[in-house]
């Protein structure tokens, strides 16, 4: 009888735990994804009535532990890539549009793991983004991804139920800032400081 009460009890502190992970869930859900999206879109619009086709960037990128730098001319569809000490392909070539691509990542919602079917956990993003003032480019973006019990799942307490424990889902955290050094304007009759030249990447 005793152990029946226990369970009983323990069964009322996950609803309501539930309950409230789930409201809290809805409410973040509705209202952050939202903001970044009209941001985003705000500035897109003020860098596309910028008309700049052509431009010399420099970004600073930090991640993994390391810090890096990308210098790359664009003209058109073209991109001369003046230094690159970052190397990663996961980057790609930090142009303005690329920088609007990996800001467009903190409106995406959860993703589950280890599968839909199975969605225990989930990798969230976070962080914030700068918008330039007068241009409308991504001057700064800093977001960290990492893994969190996904509480509003039905997997999850199934999970428990079955364990009588709590689902591990703790994962090193995966976090990115990038720093628009410079962007100064080009125009068509100026000489590209070709070092490496590649037409423009679609990169992931």
């Amino acid at each position: 009888m005793r152990d029946v009460l226990l369970r009983a009890r323990c069964w009322r502190i996950v609803w309501v735990m539930f309950l409230a992970a789930l409201s809290l869930g809805l409410i973040a859900s509705g209202a952050i994804p939202a903001t970044y999206v009209e941001r985003r879109e705000t500035a897109q619009q003020l860098w596309k009535s910028q008309s700049i086709t052509s431009y010399h960037i420099v970004v600073r990128a930090f991640f993994a532990g390391r810090v890096c730098a990308q210098e790359i001319e664009v003209r058109g569809t073209r991109q001369y890539v003046l230094r690159d000490t970052c190397n990663s392909s996961w980057l790609s070539s930090l142009t303005v549009d690329r920088l609007f691509e990996l800001s467009a990542r903190l409106e995406a919602g959860p993703e589950c793991f280890p599968s839909q079917r199975d969605c225990v956990c989930q990798r969230v993003r976070a962080g914030s983004i700068e918008y330039h003032p007068d241009h409308g480019f991504p001057s700064t973006i800093g977001w960290r991804r990492e893994m969190q019990p996904n509480w509003q799942h039905p997997a999850y307490w199934k999970r428990v139920w079955q364990t009588h424990e709590l689902p591990n889902c703790a994962s090193p955290v995966r976090s990115l800032r990038l720093e628009v050094v410079s962007l100064t304007p080009l125009y068509d009759y100026e000489t590209p400081r070709l070092y490496h030249a590649s037409p423009a990447a679609d990169g992931s």
